[in-house]
């Protein structure tokens, strides 16, 4: 599978809490659901072959303390880790700052390193500034996904960049339903994701965008009906067209990356 498909995996997967985590400390059984980190389970959808586990956590910002930090780590099966910190404000929507990726080998050495304020001025062919709700495709969007009011209201959308071009990505509600992940049963808010046509191609005569609309790819997220939310499961295509679908579960709570 491609880094990209591994980054835009990535993006659906943090905690939504803000605690410290700490690799050898035990999570207090105490710890609010929120405040907990988070282990998915990445797998082939059709044969069930797991590509990696993934931890998600928060983190306070010492520095700037309304703010907060969400890490993704990615464990690959064949060993290696890709680990993403991003930082946030704490709106509603959160508005990200600036995000870093770390690529290491099966032995611990660093392959590849990226980092980024999260500015306009990344972007100077781009015709006016970023919206205050575009994020980039690196930036772990778990913590987003769970703080757009989703359930309040049914449809929201945010930005992202592709190929130097702002994208819009819309979210619908499209039901309620039980899901049970190794993780146990959850209620939750079945949703659909799918990149805007117009936002994508805005020379696009209008009346093409409907039909182009069935060849952009949609995918589904479940995330929790209480609050606060979690992101529970995910199932759609990554990568190019031919690309394995992929199945996202939550497999525990409040346990520590080791």
């Amino acid at each position: 599978m491609s880094r990209l498909a591994w980054r835009a995996a990535a993006v659906l997967l943090t905690c939504a809490g803000a605690a410290r985590c700490h690799a050898a400390t035990a999570v207090s059984t105490t710890t609010p659901t929120d405040a907990r980190p988070l282990q998915y389970e990445i797998a082939d959808a059709k044969s069930g072959r797991v590509l990696s586990t993934v931890w998600g956590w928060t983190e306070p910002l010492d520095t700037a303390p309304e703010n907060i930090v969400a890490v993704s780590q990615i464990l690959f099966a064949q060993g290696g880790e890709w680990r993403i910190r991003a930082v946030f404000t704490r709106d509603q929507p959160p508005h990200c700052l600036s995000w870093e990726g770390t690529l290491t080998d099966s032995n611990g050495a660093v392959v590849a390193f990226n980092h980024a304020r999260w500015v306009s001025d990344l972007f100077p062919m781009l015709e006016k500034p970023l919206p205050p709700d575009t994020y980039p495709v690196e930036a772990p969007m778990g913590y987003v996904l769970t703080r757009l009011g989703l359930g309040a209201e049914r449809e929201k959308s945010f930005h992202t960049v592709f190929g130097g071009s702002l994208a819009q990505v819309d979210l619908w509600i499209d039901g309620r339903e039980t899901v049970e992940v190794p993780a146990g049963r959850f209620d939750c808010h079945r949703v659909r994701m799918r990149a805007n046509a117009q936002s994508l191609f805005p020379n696009l005569p209008a009346f093409l965008r409907p039909v182009l609309s069935f060849f952009i790819p949609t995918y589904t997220v479940w995330l929790t009906v209480d609050e606060p939310q979690m992101f529970v499961q995910f199932r759609g295509q990554m990568g190019p067209p031919g690309s394995p679908e992929l199945r996202v579960r939550l497999l525990k709570v409040g346990h520590e990356p080791g």
